[in-house]
């Protein structure tokens, strides 16, 4: 079996790259198969993730910009496969799924929306890739049902390789929270819902880990609240897990989420999670009042409340961590790849 991928760059990290990387490798390395990754964009920089020496990289490097990219992007996607000849082309991002109109081949084709229809640029492009893909894959049942006029729409959620023994100590008084520092994660809500939790619990501290262009202003929120000995930004980090493990809660106030992975690390981890009930990811991985609490999305007072009956509660923040943890196992690397081999080994008959 030969699998071909495209993405507009493979040097960035962010999650689209992480999953197509990890899933790639599990490809080449567990089941044997060709795997072919077709990079757009101009990109000298090396993978920002582990790439399996199995795996063959080509790259387009498209210079132009707007409307040049595209009809470049498009000419060069269509000759690369043809020239390939894989038995299933994926495609992922806005270029890939304009091509899904324009195609020259005859290669069983899906198209693979990481994120939420409604919230995601350029719907010309969702919608060539909606009408003329072969299949439409998404995380989420509330996405899938975005695409009404697909000719097939399969649901297969993210994974993590994440595979954890230790459990945290749940009577630590210490959230935690990991993610870029923009504006779809939302930390400026979190921090200001957390100077009403400090009112009622003072001796608890907030940690989040991450990096991007808002944590000077960022900062200056955390300053200006006067929470700066009970909220710190501790950067990015190289071992996630051990951030988790630091804390005894899980907190997300998003914006909006495709498929949130760290959800899915945090439970892993052994940790309940309290998240905003945001568009649409976290409704599908949090069990409400089973292995977290999903709180209204615009009700900060709910999410302040929330917080603080767990934090009350170190039984049931165990007992909910627990059962996370358990309930984690469904999106495993191995059961959520068993899907993905079904799908291809199929060849969508």
């Amino acid at each position: 079996m030969h699998i071909l991928y495209e993405i507009e760059r493979l040097s960035t990290c962010g999650g689209i790259e992480h999953m197509l990387t990890d899933k790639a490798n599990y490809m080449a390395d567990v089941w044997g198969w060709d795997v072919t990754i077709l990079v757009l964009l101009e990109d000298d920089a090396e993978p920002f993730y582990h790439l399996s020496r199995k795996i063959r990289i080509e790259y387009l490097h498209i210079k132009s910009s707007g409307i040049l990219m595209c009809l470049q992007g498009l000419w060069k996607l269509n000759k690369a496969v043809n020239r390939i000849k894989p038995d299933v082309y994926v495609t992922v991002q806005t270029i890939g799924a304009m091509s899904c109109l324009l195609r020259t081949h005859k290669v069983p084709t899906i198209y693979e929306a990481h994120g939420i229809r409604t919230c995601m640029q350029h719907p010309l492009a969702m919608s060539m890739a909606e009408k003329h893909a072969d299949i439409v894959a998404v995380l989420t049942q509330n996405n899938a049902k975005r695409y009404a006029k697909a000719k097939r729409v399969e649901i297969i959620p993210n994974f993590t390789n994440m595979d954890v023994v230790e459990l945290p100590d749940y009577s630590q008084k210490r959230c935690v929270a990991v993610g870029r520092l923009d504006f779809e994660k939302n930390f400026s809500r979190m921090i200001s819902i957390w100077e009403k939790v400090h009112k009622t619990h003072p001796d608890w501290v907030l940690d989040i880990y991450g990096d991007g262009p808002e944590q000077n202003a960022l900062q200056q929120h955390i300053d200006s609240l006067g929470l700066s000995n009970n909220v710190f930004l501790k950067g990015r980090t190289d071992n996630t897990v051990e951030a988790y493990l630091s804390g005894s809660i899980y907190l997300m106030t998003s914006h909006f989420e495709g498929f949130p992975l760290v959800l899915i690390e945090a439970a892993r981890c052994g940790l309940a999670s309290v998240s905003l009930n945001c568009p649409d990811g976290p409704r599908d991985i949090i069990e409400d009042g089973k292995t977290g609490y999903l709180v209204p999305y615009e009700d900060d007072d709910a999410m302040v409340a929330t917080i603080g009956k767990l934090m009350d509660d170190e039984a049931k923040r165990q007992s909910m961590g627990l059962a996370a943890k358990e309930a984690s196992v469904r999106f495993s690397r191995q059961v959520v790849m068993n899907k993905w081999k079904d799908l291809f080994e199929s060849r969508f008959t």
